[in-house]
């Protein structure tokens, strides 16, 4: 970080003074610091469930609304210790929250099991990747066998529009919007 108090000293006026650089400065030096009391305090069962990187922001976000204030650090020690107990804090906050409250207690969480005792599989409603790769793919062969003109029907509905509304948005007839949703659905089927 450089030698003696005085660059310290005016790293700290620098930052205090919003300069970009001093921040910089800052996080690059005392980042681990940080990083190292989140995960001296940090209980293992919350490790799937934190992340130190979470709790460093909320520390950097603390530390730059106090840092103008009445807070003042003579030599860079000071300031290590400093960020670390605010990074201690910050964990003891967390597991107070996690072990002592009923609403978040991680201790009244139990695995889903069935009565064998194997865990019981649970997926989120969120399509996988694949998921959205399949439908990307099937998406791309059904536009290859519409005319141009039935790509900006169906288009619209994707995006959310009813038929009615495609029809005002297009200048066709309801009774066109539904015939080409139904050659959509001919296409799906004959893929099938």
């Amino acid at each position: 970080m450089g030698s003696g108090t005085f660059t310290f000293v005016s790293l700290l006026e620098r930052f205090r003074g919003g300069d970009p650089e001093a921040a910089g400065n800052i996080y690059a030096e005392y980042g681990g610091v940080i990083r190292a009391a989140v995960r001296r305090h940090l209980p293992d069962r919350l490790r799937k469930e934190y992340d130190s990187l979470d709790f460093a922001q909320d520390v950097w976000a603390s530390f730059c609304r106090l840092a103008g204030g009445s807070y003042h650090f003579a030599t860079p020690e000071e300031l290590g210790g400093f960020l670390a107990r605010v990074a201690r804090n910050k964990v003891i906050d967390v597991c107070r929250r996690r072990f002592e409250t009923q609403a978040f207690n991680v201790r009244r969480e139990h695995p889903l099991t069935r009565r064998d005792g194997a865990d019981i599989p649970v997926s989120g409603r969120e399509p996988t990747p694949s998921k959205w790769a399949m439908a990307a793919e099937r998406w791309t062969a059904i536009a290859a066998q519409l005319p141009p003109q039935h790509l900006v029907v169906v288009a619209r509905l994707r995006e959310g529009f009813t038929q009615q509304e495609v029809a005002e948005l297009t200048g066709i007839t309801d009774r066109t919007v539904r015939r080409i949703v139904e050659r959509v659905r001919e296409i799906c089927e004959d893929e099938l």
